[in-house]
C-alpha cells in the first residue's frame, strides 16, 4: 500500500501560500493603477516615440481610450489570475479532504487504504472549478461557502475570453461579490457585504476599480471560509488537529 502523497498537510500552510499570492496579485493592480493615473497626454506620447518598433497606424487609441481599454485588459488577465489560484487551491481542498477519510479509516483500520491512498494522490486532469465544485460536495458532502459568487466569476471570465466581454444574445450576466463597505452610522468598522453587478444582451462588460477590488476581497473570503470548512469537516471525521499521514 502506498501512502497518500503528502506526508503532513497543514491547513495553515495552504492558506498562507494561497493568501500570499493573492495579495501579491493585488499589489501588482494597485502599481497598475497608480501608473495610469500618473500618465499624462505628454507622457503618452514620449513614451510612444521613445519605443522603436511600436506599430504606427490611424487605429491608435487616444489617452483616454487607452485607459479605458488598458483597465478592460488588466481586469480580465487578473480575474483569470485569481482563478486559476482558486483552481489549484480547490485541488489542495481535494487532497486535505481525501487524506482526512485515509487518516480516519487508518485510525480505525477499517476501510480500504489502498484504494484511499490511491485517490489522495490521483490526478483528476483538467478540471474546472464548477466541476471541482460539484467532486467536492458529492464525494465529501463538504460545505462549499461562496460558491455562488466564485461561480459567476467564472461564467464572466469566460465572456471576457470568448465573446470579447459583451454578453451573448439572450444571455444575462451576474456578477456576485462581497464587498467592502463603510461603517454603519455609529460604527468606526468597515463590514462586508454582498454586491450584485448584471450586464444584459449585447452590453459591454466594464468595471470599476471598486468592483475590482471586490474580486480580491472575494477571493479572500473565499479562501479562509473554504479552509475553516474544511476544518469543520476534519473535526466531524473524528480528527481534531490539521489532518496528516505519518
Amino acid at each position: 500500500m502506498s501512502e497518500p502523497l503528502s506526508q503532513t498537510i497543514s491547513l495553515n500552510d495552504i492558506g498562507m501560500r494561497y493568501i500570499g499570492a493573492l495579495q501579491h496579485l493585488s499589489d501588482l493592480m494597485v502599481l497598475t493603477w497608480a501608473g495610469a493615473s500618473a500618465v499624462t497626454q505628454d507622457g503618452y506620447e514620449k513614451t510612444f516615440r521613445s519605443v522603436p518598433g511600436l506599430p504606427s497606424t490611424p487605429f491608435r487609441f487616444s489617452l483616454e481610450t487607452a485607459r479605458e481599454e488598458a483597465a478592460r485588459w488588466w481586469f480580465k488577465n487578473s480575474l483569470g489570475e485569481v482563478l486559476g489560484l482558486c483552481l489549484v487551491f480547490l485541488e489542495d481542498i481535494r487532497r486535505v479532504c481525501g487524506l482526512v477519510v485515509f487518516n480516519v479509516a487508518k485510525a480505525k483500520a477499517s476501510g480500504d487504504l489502498a484504494a484511499l491512498a490511491a485517490e489522495v494522490n490521483a490526478d483528476l486532469g483538467p478540471l474546472d472549478i464548477p466541476s471541482r465544485f460539484n467532486h467536492l460536495k458529492s464525494r465529501y458532502a463538504l460545505a462549499l461557502p461562496l460558491e455562488a459568487e466564485i461561480t459567476s466569476m467564472v461564467a464572466l471570465h469566460r465572456c471576457l475570453l470568448q465573446a470579447g466581454g459583451t454578453v451573448p444574445p439572450e444571455a444575462t450576466l451576474t456578477l456576485q461579490l462581497k464587498s467592502i463597505q463603510p461603517p454603519a452610522e455609529g460604527s468606526t468598522e468597515l463590514r462586508l457585504a454582498d454586491s450584485t453587478r448584471s450586464w444584459s444582451a449585447g452590453e459591454r462588460i466594464v468595471v470599476s476599480r471598486e468592483e475590482h477590488a471586490a474580486v480580491f476581497t472575494t477571493a479572500s473570503v473565499f479562501l479562509s471560509t473554504m479552509l475553516a470548512a474544511v476544518q469543520e469537516f476534519a473535526k466531524a471525521s473524528g480528527l481534531p488537529e490539521t489532518p496528516s499521514s505519518q
